[in-house]
């Protein structure tokens, strides 16, 4: 099994942790993480695909070891955050991937997909939302409610949705044995 790197690479000023593996010239993985998760949720897949891919799996701006910039130095889009990716990949060298994308990291890796500066090969998808639909109701409502007008009316509820409790719901909900979960 190769070992996991840990490292940082700084893409239009913001600081992007992210875990590397595998030989530099094996076809590349590209692993993208969920909310409310990070790089973290792949520390035993990453080992696993190593010995035949080159993986990287990225912790978005405001997850994770990368930088969390206040909402008023960095717009939190999926645009924004596609960039950010696209850089790490620009400075890594990688145009051709094959990428997995989970929930929040959906809307990231669409994007890439669909820029003509990278070819990806593959599209592994969990849980990766491309339509609103896909948003469960009630879960979201408080969030979107606060998107959509973000004032101290509409902000307890979205605050809710990054509790402990609320994080923890998110990974046990549904799992015969929550000892199980890490």
């Amino acid at each position: 099994m190769l070992p996991t790197r840990h490292k940082t690479a700084t893409v239009d000023g913001q600081e992007v942790f992210y875990r590397e593996a595998g030989p530099s010239d094996a076809p590349v993985v590209l692993l993208l993480h969920g909310f409310p998760s990070s790089s973290h949720m792949f520390r035993h897949l990453v080992p696993a695909l190593a010995d035949d891919y080159h993986v990287i799996a990225t912790d978005h701006i405001g997850y994770g070891h990368s930088a969390m910039p206040k909402v008023d130095a960095f717009d939190y889009t999926f645009d924004n955050l596609a960039g950010i990716t696209a850089g790490l990949l620009e400075h890594l060298g990688i145009e051709r991937f094959a990428v997995y994308v989970h929930d929040y990291g959906a809307p990231i890796g669409w994007r890439l997909a669909l820029d003509p500066s990278f070819d990806v090969t593959a599209i592994i998808s969990q849980s990766g939302n491309a339509y609103m639909e896909g948003f469960a109701k009630p879960f979201w409502d408080d969030l979107f409610a606060y998107a959509t007008n973000p004032d101290r009316d509409t902000e307890p509820g979205a605050r809710a949705k990054f509790s402990p409790s609320t994080t923890r719901w998110q990974y046990e909900n549904g799992a015969t044995d929550t000892n199980l979960v890490s």
